[in-house]
């Protein structure tokens, strides 16, 4: 992101773009910092940074809230390994290093913006490990502003007065998906926040709610093995079955956007 241009990923009638929604750009989690930098120092609002992993892809296929989030977000990092090499059909080589997970980076993320006076405002969790996370967080960031709400609160206009009383330069929204980007989507341009993004179960992982897959395993690209095996009557249609589905629509935009070159 060298600028903050209005992205407009609908604009593109390049088959990638069509198969992922969105314009995504491999990156490394020091560039993401980057563009954080720069969207909290040029007093942006609502800027909607969005992730893409295999499950991102198999819901875009099939739910239109899905593909409306992502046709509104402004840029796309890339989460999963997988879709390195749904990338590299299309023509896109990427280094290991151009894809990251927020549950792997979600310390450094706390520590960056502690360094920088960046506020922070969480939404999701149950309220229980919202209050485990808020005890660790203050204990390891003690200069850091930030506040967490759980994602269960019914009262939709006082979490809205929360969020835009604190104004946070960073917004991380934990529900899962498709909850937390129907939520974004529903909810986004009342928000007096900066830079946005999806947060999946990062705080469950941090506070060991969830299990959370070691780090060389994550690096590796196995860490959807971990979690299988730790959950695997939750997890075994995500990990089993959609790669499986999304097979078709990958080789179709494939030969789509090989005949088009």
């Amino acid at each position: 992101m060298a600028e903050l241009d209005e992205r407009s990923p609908v604009a593109p009638l390049d088959a990638k773009y069509q198969y992922f929604g969105t314009r995504i750009e491999p990156r490394t989690f020091a560039q993401w910092l980057a563009d954080i930098s720069r969207v909290v120092e040029s007093g942006r609002r609502g800027w909607l940074s969005a992730h893409h992993n295999l499950h991102s892809l198999f819901m875009l296929q099939r739910d239109s809230d899905i593909r409306r989030f992502y046709e509104r977000c402004n840029d796309c990092y890339i989460d999963g390994t997988p879709v390195r090499f749904i990338l590299r059909g299309f023509g896109i080589k990427t280094l290991a290093n151009q894809r990251f997970t927020l549950m792997d980076h979600f310390l450094d993320l706390l520590q960056h913006a502690e360094k920088n006076s960046w506020s922070v405002f969480y939404l999701g969790s149950k309220a229980s490990v919202v209050d485990t996370g808020s005890r660790l967080i203050q204990g390891m960031f003690p200069e850091l502003r930030i506040q967490l709400q759980h994602g269960h609160e019914r009262d939709e206009s006082f979490l809205l007065h929360s969020i835009n009383t604190f104004r946070p330069d960073i917004l991380l929204v934990g529900m899962g998906m498709p909850t937390q980007e129907r939520w974004l989507l529903k909810y986004l341009d009342q928000l007096d926040v900066g830079f946005v993004t999806q947060a999946g179960g990062t705080l469950d992982y941090y506070t060991g709610a969830q299990a959370k897959p070691p780090l060389w395993l994550s690096r590796a690209g196995l860490a959807w093995l971990y979690r299988l095996v730790h959950d695997p009557l939750r997890l075994w249609r995500r990990y089993l079955l959609e790669p499986v589905a999304l097979l078709y629509p990958t080789v179709r935009q494939w030969l789509q956007h090989c005949s088009s070159g």
